[in-house]
């Protein structure tokens, strides 16, 4: 398949971008050639390497256009745009946040761009690398790229498949070794399309399981498969169902998966792989049931979504007991559109249809504050558009406005809007680039 085209000629207006609750000076985005940044290891030059690297890079999606842009977010500078096979569905970061994933799904393709912000280690010592972005030769043409998911050091891409091409449902686990060497991950091939998901452990692998012969796309089963020579083989089928499984995540020691009767749960020990049920609570009533889940490495609970609620999963309890994030204060009740875990995992944050960011402590599960990120007339959201969020491993989440096609930077510490990047497109999907460190040596 052709791969996408650098395009040369950049053509982002320089415009005014408004600061944000904090105060500051105006900020815009800079129109110039992408050039590589390099060392000339001055004083000033390196606090300006460092303060390049807190802040990072985000690259984004224009609405209904087959392109991403990469900005320098310090600079407010366009350092590139990247021309596409079809608008991207998602965009994910990598473990280290150096490499982006841009999933386009009906088009059967993932693509990867290189932030230009990556670490080199020395043992006694990290160097930081500032470059310019690029457009890696990795890809993936598996049929309908869709849920992802990853760990420290795994990223995990579900291939639903194709019913109507009779096109089989397959799992990438890829390193960020595959990604610059531009080799092949560890896969999974499975014998029938399926609406999955899947959950990468190192050498193993939980994934699902679906009989051909049920008309859901759905699956109920859930396996541990093991990596062997690059390919992913089946160790064992827990015997706990999972009807209507959708929607799972990971902790240090646990798997979750999403159930129309509960939430199966699978635990870790060594290369031992245990599993247990926790059952819908009696206030779940109709067709109600968890059909996403959240989890962070350094949460031992798991966060799951029923009908557009936050529900606490306890794993040592199993219980599912109700997260009350709304302000009831609101003349309307807002519905979340993202969420993520941050600082962490001290905090989740959820981004809700009205514009505001809702604080939640993970510790006892109360909501800290409410941000109202968005000052635009949300009626006049563009139609096909919503807000989405980005979050970083700092104190930083982000925000798109597609209203005033802005990007507001969120300081969740302070809980204020601490800046605003102002663009010339409607922003769809993006993500945060960058070192999760910074060690301070710069290239």
């Amino acid at each position: 398949m052709m791969r996408p085209n650098v395009i040369s000629s950049l053509t982002l207006l320089m415009l005014a971008a408004v600061l944000g609750g904090c105060g500051g000076s105006d900020t815009k985005i800079v129109e110039r050639d992408p050039v590589p940044i390099e060392d000339d290891h001055d004083h000033d030059d390196d606090h300006d390497h460092d303060d390049e690297l807190t802040q990072g890079r985000l690259l984004i999606s224009a609405k209904d256009q087959a392109k991403v842009s990469i900005i320098d977010i310090k600079e407010k500078q366009l350092l590139e745009e990247y021309t596409l096979t079809e608008a991207p569905s998602a965009i994910y970061a990598s473990p280290s946040y150096r490499y982006a994933y841009v999933i386009q799904r009906t088009a059967d393709l993932v693509n990867v761009i290189d932030s230009g912000l990556s670490q080199e280690d020395h043992g006694d010592h990290k160097d930081d690398i500032i470059e310019a972005p690029r457009q890696m030769s990795f890809t993936t043409s598996d049929s309908r790229p869709t849920h992802f998911t990853g760990n420290n050091t795994q990223s995990v891409i579900f291939f639903d498949g194709n019913a109507a091409t009779s096109t089989p449902a397959s799992v990438g686990v890829y390193t960020e070794s595959n990604i610059a060497n531009n080799t092949a991950g560890t896969r999974l091939q499975y014998t029938t399309h399926m609406h999955g998901a899947a959950q990468g452990r190192g050498d193993y692998l939980i994934s699902t399981v679906r009989d051909a012969a049920t008309e859901s796309t759905l699956p109920d089963r859930v396996a541990v498969y093991k990596a062997e020579a690059g390919v992913f083989t089946e160790q064992e089928i827990f015997a706990e169902t999972c009807p209507g499984l959708h929607g799972s995540a990971q902790n240090e020691n646990q798997i979750a998966f999403g159930c129309t009767d509960g939430v199966l749960v699978i635990t870790q020990n060594g290369d031992n792989f245990t599993a247990a049920k926790i059952a819908n609570p009696a206030s779940f009533t109709g067709t109600t049931r968890i059909g996403t889940v959240l989890g962070d490495a350094a949460l031992g609970h798991f966060v799951g979504i029923a009908a557009g609620q936050f529900f606490a999963i306890d794993t040592s309890a199993a219980s599912i007991t109700p997260i009350n994030w709304i302000d009831t204060s609101l003349a309307t009740a807002p519905t979340a559109l993202a969420y993520d875990f941050v600082d962490g995992g001290e905090l989740l944050v959820i981004l809700d249809n009205q514009g505001g960011l809702n604080i939640i402590h993970t510790d006892d599960w109360a909501v800290v504050d409410r941000l109202q990120v968005i000052s635009s007339n949300i009626s006049a959201l563009p139609a096909g558009s919503r807000f989405e969020l980005a979050v970083t491993p700092g104190h930083h989440v982000y925000v798109s406005d597609p209203i005033a096609n802005q990007i507001k930077q969120v300081d969740v510490d302070s809980l204020a809007v601490s800046e605003t990047l102002q663009l010339n497109f409607v922003p769809h999907k993006f993500t945060w680039l960058g070192i999760a460190e910074p060690a301070g040596n710069h290239h």
